[in-house]
């Protein structure tokens, strides 16, 4: 059964705050930025570019365009952290908000939608994004199902490959290369700024998480990022969809450690071993320290890519 939309922030904030997905303490760090202390949680501002600023409240990173012609967002992080975006722009000298981008479908950059539609904002995203807002999808990893949301609330323009807005004197372009994170993933380039956002195809100092129930697979995360690395310079900044601004090399190194760590599961595969002998095998070791979080630790992404790369094995982590 769906779960009711006006569950949905409470209950994605309380996933996101669980010590692991198999529910036992992890060893490792924790991953910050999902305070569900409403009362209390701020924005910071980090500016990136003339008029353009890095939003965290809590949830997703939001990228900010703003100016006299109104402002563009890409996300909005859960539903509570609206108005506190909203008085945040304003502090920032901006107009009402015209535009937001979602980068895929999660509450955690999807949250706040309807509170910015309600001021006139066209949400856009990339067409299976809105298709997997419609329909609930179960995550093994979570042990929970997504929301169902009103067909009202769901983004009012939707692309297929690429699209170009142009506002406050930015090209902004968002486009979609294949299924990685989701099935409905956009990248979002600033041109003139010379800023880019990967939303969850890239997370910062963490391991991804693959979402297996929208087609998610760690075969599309690499040509995705080779697609950006081809087209951002040394200067660019890199927002993740989680974490900290990066580097072009900064992405580089995280798409080596995805393609190193596939390549030794899928070797493991093609040998006939088992997800545990894969995982015992450790094929992440070298880089737990860096990446690991009680979001996902090393066995969790072990499995996943395990289970993208094969389709088995999906309630791997119900049994533990």
């Amino acid at each position: 059964m769906p779960i009711p939309p006006r569950f949905v922030p409470a209950l994605l904030a309380l996933l996101l705050s669980l010590p692991s997905a198999s529910g036992a303490a992890s060893p490792w760090k924790v991953a910050t930025g999902f305070s569900s202390d409403w009362a209390h949680v701020t924005v910071d501002v980090q500016p990136l570019a003339p008029n353009v600023f890095l939003l965290h409240g809590s949830g997703g990173n939001v990228l900010a365009l703003v100016g006299p012609g109104g402002a563009l967002l890409v996300d909005d992080e859960f539903a509570q952290m609206g108005p506190k975006l909203k008085a945040k722009l304003a502090e920032l000298g901006s107009g009402p908000v015209r535009y937001v981008i979602n980068t895929h479908y999660h509450g955690d950059h999807t949250g706040a939608n309807a509170f910015f539609m309600k001021d006139g904002a066209l949400v856009i995203a990339q067409e299976n994004c809105r298709a997997d807002m419609l329909v609930s999808h179960y995550s093994y990893h979570w042990k929970s199902h997504s929301a169902v949301i009103p067909e009202s609330e769901a983004p009012g323009l939707t692309y297929r490959d690429r699209l170009t807005l142009y506002l406050n004197g930015e090209e902004v372009t968002a486009f979609h290369n294949q299924p990685s994170h989701t099935d409905g993933d956009t990248v979002v380039y600033f041109h003139h700024a010379n800023v880019v956002h990967l939303g969850d195809v890239f997370v910062n100092l963490l391991y991804p998480y693959i979402d297996l129930a929208t087609k998610g697979t760690i075969n599309g995360y690499m040509p995705v990022i080779d697609e950006v690395l081809g087209m951002i310079n040394d200067q660019t900044k890199v927002i993740p969809g989680h974490g900290p601004v990066a580097t072009k090399a900064e992405l580089k190194a995280y798409r080596d450690m995805l393609q190193t760590v596939r390549d030794r599961v899928a070797a493991g595969v093609a040998k006939g071993e088992s997800l545990e002998t894969i995982i015992a095998g450790h094929p992440s070791a070298e880089f737990d320290k860096v990446w690991a979080s009680d979001r996902v630790g090393p066995e969790d992404f072990t499995a996943m890519v395990y289970q993208s790369l094969t389709g088995k094995r999906l309630d791997w982590n119900l049994a533990l």
